[in-house]
C-alpha cells in the first residue's frame, strides 16, 4: 500500500512536471531532496551513535542493573511472568531506557534483546500477551529526551530546539498510556 503511495506521488509529480514545462525544477527538486536525505541520515547516524555509545558505557558501569531496580514495580505489574526474571527486567529496562531518550532505531537491539529472553521462558512460537504489550509500549514510547526531534530541529536551525519537550512528553506520555490500556481491555476481551 504505501509504495503504491509512493509510486503514485512520483507518476503526479512527473505528469505535473509535462504539463507545466517544468523539468528543471523537478530534476532541481529531486536532486536537492536526494542531497538533504543523505545529510539528514548522517546526522541522525551521528546522534544514534552517540546514544548507543553511551548506553553501553551505562551496561558496562552497572547503571543498567540500577535502572532495572528503578523499574522494577512497573516491569513486575506490566509484565508479571517475565519480570521476576532479572536477565529479561534489565533488558526490558535498557529499551525503555533508549525510548525515554528518543534513540529511535537504537532502541530496537535492547528491544529484540529483550524478546529474545522471553522467547527463551516460554514454550511454542505463538507471542504472549505480555510480548504483544512490550511491542506495543516499544512502538509507543514516552520519550524523556527526544534526541532525534531535537538533533533535526537543531540541525535546521531551529532559535531553541528544546523548547517542544512539554508538548512531546504530554503526547508521548498520552499515547503511552492508551496503548498499555487498550492491551488490557483487549486481553479481557480474549479472556472473556
Amino acid at each position: 500500500m504505501l509504495n503504491g503511495i509512493w509510486m503514485a506521488m512520483i507518476v503526479l509529480a512527473f505528469i505535473g512536471a509535462v504539463c507545466t514545462g517544468r523539468w528543471t525544477a523537478l530534476s532541481a527538486a529531486a536532486a536537492d531532496g536526494a542531497r538533504q536525505a543523505v545529510e539528514t541520515v548522517l546526522l541522525l547516524l551521528g546522534a544514534m551513535c552517540l546514544w548507543t555509545g553511551i548506553m553501553r558505557i551505562a551496561e558496562e558501569a552497572g547503571l543498567t542493573n540500577g535502572l532495572s531496580k528503578i523499574l522494577s514495580p512497573v516491569i513486575k505489574r506490566l509484565f508479571p511472568n517475565y519480570g521476576k526474571n532479572e536477565t529479561v527486567r534489565e533488558k526490558i529496562s535498557m529499551n525503555i531506557a533508549a525510548n525515554m531518550l528518543g534513540m529511535g532505531n537504537a532502541a530496537t537491539p535492547f528491544g529484540l534483546s529483550a524478546m529474545d529472553e522471553m522467547q527463551k521462558l516460554q514454550t511454542g512460537d505463538t507471542p504472549t500477551q505480555e510480548m504483544i504489550l512490550f511491542v506495543v509500549m516499544n512502538t509507543a514510547s514516552f520519550q524523556l529526551i527526544p534526541s532525534a526531534a531535537v538533533t533535526l530541529r537543531a540541525s535546521y536551525g531551529s532559535a531553541d530546539p528544546y523548547d517542544v519537550l512539554p508538548h512531546i512528553w504530554l503526547v508521548s506520555f498520552g499515547g503511552l498510556l492508551v496503548c498499555v490500556l487498550m492491551c488490557r481491555v483487549f486481553q479481557k476481551l480474549w479472556r472473556a
